[in-house]
């Protein structure tokens, strides 16, 4: 019986040393991750953008008369604005085309192996047919030399537009007012999307700074271009940690 009890004794203490060594293990792991999470958040070697939400799709016409799609981007880094050709003789007027042509001007020509391009969607497309979209590109795409950003006005149905804008961009906007001249009420936003069709950024002003604009496009340039093998992990554990900009 001694010997007996002595092997069950033995039996369970190895088993509980064990159990014990592998809650350490655990434990130690779980130490480790905390302090992985801790180290990549405090140094953030790698700072990323979001992931916001896949760009809404759209077929709109363009000032040229010619069917102009969201699948046209890919590849492009796209600004996107939204306003309407006679916002500027409204007031109040929370974004006009000539103060996204000064920020297209301000951008200037920003060198890389993935272009950056503008897309204006206007907010009055009953009103903004081609010829008036034609009219805004003559006004302020076609005599700036100044830059060569390609810029497309789009106009569509307006049942489409409120989907894509209103659904899709998240920018909502009151229906033309009549006895305001036509008037069209809405926030002044800019939305960045990369060229894989994935919102970005978003600046919810008339006037954003081309600094910060330009720091953005930097890093999504920044990750398309080293994100390859081994070190995509870097940049997945960038967005899994919420490295962001501060």
């Amino acid at each position: 019986m001694n010997e007996g009890t002595s092997a069950t004794e033995t039996d369970h203490a190895t088993r509980s040393m064990k159990s014990a060594g592998g809650y350490s293990f655990l434990y130690a792991l779980a130490v480790a991750v905390v302090g992985a999470i801790v180290a990549f958040n405090v140094i953030r070697p790698i700072t990323v953008l979001p992931r916001i939400t896949p760009s809404p799709g759209y077929a709109f016409t363009n000032q040229h008369g010619q069917i102009s799609t969201s699948e046209d981007q890919r590849g492009k880094l796209t600004l996107y604005s939204f306003t309407y050709a006679d916002c500027a003789a409204n007031e109040p007027c929370p974004l006009a085309v000539d103060q996204i042509g000064a920020l297209r001007h301000q951008l200037g020509d920003i060198p890389s192996d993935i272009p950056l391009s503008f897309v204006t969607i206007s907010l009055n497309p009953e009103i903004d047919t081609q010829t008036k979209l034609a009219e805004m590109n003559e006004d302020y795409s076609g005599t700036d030399l100044a830059s060569t950003i390609p810029w497309t006005f789009l106009s569509g149905d307006s049942q489409r537009t409120r989907l894509v804008v209103g659904g899709g961009f998240q920018v909502f906007y009151s229906e033309p007012k009549s006895e305001a001249g036509g008037r069209v009420d809405f926030e002044p936003r800019y939305v960045l999307v990369d060229h894989l069709g994935i919102i970005r950024a978003e600046y919810r002003t008339a006037e954003p700074d081309p600094e910060l604009i330009t720091r953005d496009i930097d890093l999504i340039l920044n990750e398309a271009n080293n994100s390859d093998g081994i070190a995509r992990l870097g940049y997945e554990a960038a967005h899994l940690f919420l490295c962001y900009p501060r």
